[in-house]
This record gives C-alpha cells, structure tokens and sequence, in this order.
C-alpha cells in the first residue's frame, strides 16, 4: 500500500491460505486497514478499510481466528476506546466492529491473540488510570467481554504483549513505567 502515508502499527499473521495478512493504521485518512496478500512474498494484496468511524486503528493487532478470518485489536483515537474487528472473510473486504472497553482513556499498546476456546484475549493500556487490563472476549466477533485490570501498581501497561498459555490461559508481559521494569501478569477470570 502506498496510497498516501500507511503502515503505521503494522502486525502481522499468516492465513490459512498461507498467505500473510496485514492490519496497520492508514494515516492520511486515520482508518484501520487490512492487507490480504495474494502469494507468498506479498507481491500483490488486496486492500481493505475495515474502519474509518473517526480517527481508529492505532496500536493495531492481528491474529487469525479459529474460523480462518482476521480479528484486529485496536485504539479508536477519537473516543479513547479498546475496538475490535472481526472480519467476516479471509481478505476482510468486510468486518464486524465491536467497542471493547470505553471506560476512560482506554486501548493504547494493544495485543490480541486467540483463545484455546475460539475467542480473543486482548491486553491494553488504561491510560486514565495507568494500568495494564485485559480484555477476554465472550464470543469469537468480541461483542461482549469480561475485563480485568491486571496490574495497577504505579504506572503499568505500555508495551504490552499477549499470548495463551498450554493451560489455556492468558500470560502478558508488558513495562512497569514506575520501577523501569519488565513485568509478566498471568490474568485470572471468574467463568
């Protein structure tokens, strides 16, 4: 993509065509966009906006679901909101958009990954309260989920990262801005 300035927050996976999929965040229009490549080495994509509501798609993050198609975590500047995407395709010509958490300055460093049960984990920063939280999706589209500030020792948060355990539970590291370290949170949810 080279249609104005794009590529901002990229992440990446590979489909289950065995191609690589690509969510990043469009600055020229403030949009989230998702890039479907068509071979291997990404010669050719096509090209998707799968949200343009306002200034959205920061601090994006992108796995492949269970049913093959891209979800995105991601920052919607405009209202300070935790978002995710589902796409309803592998290309996500087409997608359904969900507010995750909206409680404050919520969103920013966002990792998602997918769930043993189908369904994403998404960890984030609370800005407004300077804690790391995770967000566990109750559904694969992320239309509801429970939420759990994980850490609220200091300033904790930024740079976070999220992966799902062989138990199947959620593990995240991320910085602790208050002592300058590195934390590993293992966030436990009531079922």
């Amino acid at each position: 993509d080279s249609a104005g300035d794009v590529g901002e927050y990229t992440s990446l996976a590979i489909g289950t065509d065995g191609y690589p999929v690509v969510g990043y965040y469009d600055v020229t229009n403030a949009d989230l966009k998702v890039a479907h490549c068509l071979d291997p080495a990404c010669a050719s994509a096509s090209l998707h906006t799968v949200d343009s509501a306002g200034d959205v798609g920061e601090y994006t993050s992108l796995a492949i679901g269970t049913d093959g198609y891209p979800v995105v975590g991601y920052y919607d500047v405009t209202n300070a909101d935790l978002k995710v995407a589902h796409c309803l395709d592998p290309a996500c010509a087409s997608a359904s958009l969900h507010t995750v958490d909206s409680a404050g300055d919520v969103g920013e460093y966002t990792s998602l990954a997918i769930g043993t049960d189908g369904d994403p984990v998404a960890s984030y920063f609370d800005h407004t309260n300077g804690d790391l939280k995770v967000a566990r999706c109750l559904d694969p589209a992320c239309a509801s989920a429970s939420l759990q500030a994980v850490d609220s020792a200091g300033t904790v948060g930024k740079y976070t990262s999220v992966a799902i355990g062989t138990d199947g539970d959620p593990v995240v590291s991320y910085y602790d801005q208050t002592n300058s370290n590195l934390k590993v949170g293992l966030p436990s949810f009531v079922p």
